[in-house]
């Protein structure tokens, strides 16, 4: 992003006043989501492109500038990236999350 140029913009410039942290509910998470991941290959072995459903799923953004998100239809230089989800058999709580 270094030397990047964004475009101009006329919305208002304002100060932020709060930012809020929290832990998403699982119905929040899939709300969120553009794919859910199935398959744990990275790549299509046929078409040498990345999988749908699995981990490189193209929904969740571009790996290759040659090719445009199929969420946002943005490049690689442009899109943020977005979310995907993963259905586990248990819930599984983050120790980091834990509030001691």
């Amino acid at each position: 992003m270094l030397g990047h140029q964004f475009a101009y913009s006329a919305a208002p410039v304002r100060k932020v006043r709060e930012v809020q942290f929290g832990i998403l509910s699982p119905e929040e998470i899939k709300a969120y989501s553009v794919a859910k991941i199935e398959h744990p290959e990275v790549m299509d072995e046929t078409t040498h492109k990345p999988k749908m459903g699995g981990l490189m799923d193209p929904r969740m953004g571009t790996i290759d500038r040659n090719f445009k998100c199929q969420t946002c239809g943005e490049g690689m230089s442009e899109c943020p990236g977005h979310f995907g989800h993963i259905e586990l058999a248990r819930p599984v709580f983050h120790p980091g999350e834990w509030l001691w």
